[in-house]
């Protein structure tokens, strides 16, 4: 009603979870790292709690955005279920065929196990989120955790994602749901907006809705921010109420006297809530000095006829204790050392405590770990490289290999000049360019053509030419260490994602690659809108499938040996099993390199191999 009067495209204060207005303060940008980083990690659960309305659902709908291609999905928004409706909406949202009638918790169990066991063969990744996961009854809880059991010998095959209110947080402090509690391997609990907050979520919701004129006056925040704790869906529902009644008479703006009109049609008489807080304000007082009055004569009686003393009113009890609200990473369920050192990442992925509070993404850190297991190779896992293009590919692939890398050399604004940061900004914001674009950007850096038209994900459309994905949780110190040209995921001044390829990086800017336009930018404007999510190509080597630890018996070993004799000019070992003399130059060869010395062949320790042995590669440090 009022979106013509003030000049909105639309509402901007609707209460619908659209992630175009999620305003990323730092506690929202810590929780959707804690999201991003346990969907890229290898099963257990993620908990994310908050109070209503604090903005749960709307960061897991951006993470939806995130997901990647060979991820499946299944959404669970009604928890309020058996074990048996669980097992079957789990089965609907996976497209998981079941027989109409007659079936046990083990019928629905069996045929989910044999979709993960499918989908695991085919490098895909099973997600499961739960919403308002608070009204779980404990059965149904109990029957989640046993979902977590579902597992190789090296990675679980469900990763659940669990979002709900605080009193979810007092269920899992219960004895009795210890050993689910115990599979949550991160958590952050959101809390409401704080003044100043309050001031940037209005006025980005306004910028979003297409209005950047001040509709709020300070005074009208004040008391927007003392009328909803903080909280974003009542500002939501206030502003919108106040904008409303701005537009019934004819304001420019919604002045204190209509925010509080607004309070009232919301909240009822406002001078009832006003005389409760006045109440609560001499009421403090008063009850402290009429308890003070009961200890004295407490004290005076116990003195007098030698009672025992009074026990604490609060009980002391260490069972009140509930979960911590910040990030406290669980334990792994999987018992040995080798299968923890193969299934977590050390470095390169940030652990849940390195992201709170949040660290810059293009701050450097160390990163040494051989992660295997958050490689997103396609489902052609043996493909070895090969001259043959892909089939299916556009006639006109060459040209836009051409015309791709074409870009590099176009003219952009010097990093440092404010005209560089701000055509980027605008970029984002204003242009709508998707993965397509940064994926063919990216296939150019490579000079290998990217098929847009086809159905074939880009992973197996790398898999043709030889390549594998990498999809990742860093830091530009991540970046410099993988060496390749990378597609980062930003988020935008409204908080929509946008994928840009990343070619290069120097001591202190960056070349993107975004909508057929490329920008130079300062390291520091790149850490406005990236939060540390990426994807890059890596050359595999003939046979590769997975990362090998010492003592095994691997197709690799020959190509090993023979890469590694020739990088540190030694002989060859001319054994056909990772023994112990090679785990040792391996151990040599990451320790020149920075890595850590582990003896994992994985992605990281053959990408450096590659860098050394093929001059060729596209790299993401240029040398010199």
């Amino acid at each position: 009603m009022y979106n013509d009067y003030f000049g909105f495209r639309e509402p901007p204060f609707s209460i619908a979870p659209d992630p175009r207005y999620l305003y990323m303060t730092a506690q929202h940008r810590e929780a959707l790292a804690h999201l991003v980083y346990g969907l890229n990690s290898d099963g257990g659960c993620i908990l994310l709690t908050g109070e209503v309305g604090t903005g749960k659902t709307t960061i897991c709908r951006c993470l939806l955005e995130q997901i990647p291609e060979q991820a499946h999905v299944a959404l669970l928004l009604n928890p309020k279920v058996s074990e048996i409706e669980l097992l079957e909406t789990i089965c609907d949202e996976l497209k998981i065929p079941y027989p109409e009638s007659g079936n046990s918790v083990k019928t629905y169990t069996d045929l989910i196990y044999q979709f993960l066991i499918e989908s695991h063969r085919n490098n895909e990744k099973t997600v499961l989120i739960i919403d308002e996961a608070q009204n779980l009854s404990a059965p149904v809880l109990e029957q989640l955790r046993l979902l977590t059991n579902l597992e190789t010998h090296q990675r679980k095959l469900l990763q659940i994602i669990i979002l709900g209110q605080p009193e979810l947080l007092d269920i899992l402090a219960s004895p009795e749901m210890r050993q689910l509690a115990q599979r949550i391997t991160a958590r952050y609990h959101l809390q409401p907006l704080d003044r100043e907050e309050v001031r940037a979520y209005i006025n980005h919701r306004l910028a979003v809705a297409g209005q950047n004129i001040q509709l709020f006056p300070d005074e009208s925040v004040r008391l927007l921010y003392r009328l909803s704790n903080g909280v974003p869906r009542l500002i939501n529902i206030l502003c919108d109420r106040a904008l409303l009644g701005a537009y019934v008479e004819n304001r420019p703006a919604a002045a204190p006297s209509i925010v509080k009109k607004a309070a009232s049609e919301v909240f009822g008489e406002l001078k009832n809530v006003e005389r409760k807080k006045q109440t609560r304000r001499w009421l403090l007082p008063a009850g402290l000095a009429a308890g003070l009055a009961i200890v004295l004569a407490a004290a005076l009686l116990a003195a007098r006829f030698d009672l025992p003393p009074l026990r604490d009113a609060t009980g002391g009890s260490d069972s009140t204790d509930t979960l911590p609200h910040g990030n406290t990473p669980g334990q792994n369920d999987q018992g040995s050392a080798e299968e923890h050192a193969q299934t977590t990442e050390t470095a390169d992925i940030a652990a849940p405590e390195q992201l709170a509070p949040k660290q810059s993404a293009t701050e450097a850190a160390p990163e040494t770990a051989d992660d295997p297991a958050v490689a997103v190779p396609d489902r052609n896992a043996d493909t070895g490289l090969t001259d043959t293009g892909l089939t299916g590919a556009s006639d006109n692939t060459a040209t836009n290999i051409t015309a791709s890398r074409n870009i590099a050399e176009q003219n952009s604004p010097e990093p440092g000049n404010s005209d560089a940061g701000a055509l980027f900004a605008d970029a984002l914001d204003s242009q709508s360019a998707g993965r397509a674009e940064a994926y063919e950007a990216l296939f150019a850096l490579w000079n290998i053509p990217y098929n847009r038209k086809t159905a074939t994900t880009m992973c197996r459309q790398a898999a043709a030419f030889g390549l594998s994905c990498l999809h990742k949780q860093g830091n530009l110190n991540s970046l410099r260490m993988h060496n390749r040209p990378a597609v980062l995921t930003l988020l935008n001044s409204r908080g929509e994602p946008r994928q840009v390829t990343l070619g290069e990086i120097s001591h202190n800017t960056a070349t993107l690659y975004f909508n057929n336009k490329n920008y130079r930018l300062e390291l520091s404007e790149l850490d406005r809108y990236w939060y540390g999510s990426y994807i890059l190509l890596w050359k595999k080597p003939p046979l590769y499938t997975r990362a090998i630890t010492p003592g095994e018996d691997s197709r690799l070993v020959p190509w090993l040996d023979t890469q590694l004799a020739g990088i540190l000019h030694e002989d060859k070992l001319g054994s056909d099993r990772y023994d112990k003399a090679l785990a040792r130059r391996v151990r040599a060869f990451q320790q020149q390199q920075g890595l850590k010395a582990d003896g994992i062949v994985g992605p990281l320790t053959l990408i450096h191999i590659n860098t050394l042995s093929d001059t060729d590669l596209p790299t993401l440090v240029k040398a010199g």
